[in-house]
């Protein structure tokens, strides 16, 4: 899957925060630091009141959407622009704000995961990012494949 930049991947994630009342007035694109902060905020405030369309959430959830925006509080205190942060740090940050949109939005499956790999031979690094059901599906297809050529045991008997 195509790395994305992390204003997408903010979209992305405010796309399904737009979805609720608090935040209808806006265009759903958070593309800088007071304005992911003013978002994650406002959306706090709502989860700590548990009413309306929040209500929904089990404990569990809530609890995992307050780690990943606590996590972004974190990374994002003192910082006034997101060019701020290194490309690790970027990569943190969309994948707690994709934790936060794929919580809300009830799907684990769509929850976008990246990380930084070197290729193999070379000193360049690259952004790699794909959904939480993609790595499900690569990590079955590659189970099955080592079964398929894993070595079977003989069943030979004799002396």
């Amino acid at each position: 899957m195509n790395a994305f930049p992390l204003k997408t991947l903010a979209l992305a994630a405010l796309f399904a925060l737009a979805a609720g009342p608090a935040f209808a007035d806006g265009d759903g694109v958070d593309d800088t630091v007071p304005e992911i902060l003013n978002t994650q905020h406002a959306l706090r405030a709502k989860l700590d009141q548990r009413t309306g369309e929040y209500a929904k959430f089990s404990n569990a959830d809530v609890a995992r959407v307050r780690r990943a925006q606590d996590k972004v509080f974190e990374m994002l205190d003192g910082v006034s622009s997101l060019d701020e942060l290194n490309e690790a740090e970027r990569t943190e940050l969309s994948n707690a704000l994709s934790q936060i949109k794929a919580t809300l939005a009830s799907d684990e499956g769509s929850r976008l995961i990246c990380h930084r790999e070197r290729k193999t031979g070379t000193n360049l690094v690259t952004k790699r990012c794909e959904t939480v059901a993609e790595r499900e599906a690569r990590a079955r297809a590659s189970q099955e494949q080592l079964r398929e050529y894993a070595p079977t045991p003989s069943l030979r008997s004799g002396n």
